[in-house]
């Protein structure tokens, strides 16, 4: 298969990742946060952490959203070095998991840590924390640990 290198080498890379991974994402094409689960995350959910990042100033359209069924470790790896997000969010910890294993490191749940110089959040059960307003002052809490986009 012949490539274009047209463009620069970020939108080349951008472009693979999403002909090779496509089926498992959605939302912005060039997240500036990408945002991982095991499973697709409920529109209540994906619209706490979009307002999130725009909270953050990240803008409306900040959010990239990744599936991992089927992903190894490795295949996550790449795809998110392909993608190339400011920060990731973890919204399980199935993800946290796999992440820490696809970057060879620990991937603490309810904490914030670095990964290749990427400020990431984990959590356990992020779906669960939007049940109550105390809950979904614990997952703001834990998001407000991304770095803010004019900081």
């Amino acid at each position: 298969m012949k490539k274009s290198m047209t463009g620069n080498k970020y939108k080349v890379a951008l472009n693979e990742t999403w002909d090779l991974f496509g089926s498992l994402m959605s939302g912005a094409r060039s997240g500036l946060v990408g945002v991982i689960s095991a499973k697709p995350l409920s529109d209540a959910a994906q619209n706490a952490v979009k307002s999130s990042a725009k909270a953050l100033g990240y803008g409306d359209e900040a959010c990239t959203f990744i599936t991992t069924e089927g992903l190894e470790e490795h295949a996550l790896f790449v795809l998110l070095e392909g993608l190339d997000p400011l920060c990731l969010v973890a919204a399980d910890g199935k993800t946290a998991a796999l992440l820490g294993q696809a970057y060879r490191c620990s991937v603490p749940t309810g904490d914030a840590c670095r990964l290749f110089g990427r400020t990431a959040v984990s959590f356990i059960d992020f779906e669960s924390l939007l049940q109550t307003p105390q809950d979904k002052q614990i997952a703001w809490a834990l998001l407000k640990k991304l770095p803010k986009l004019n900081s």
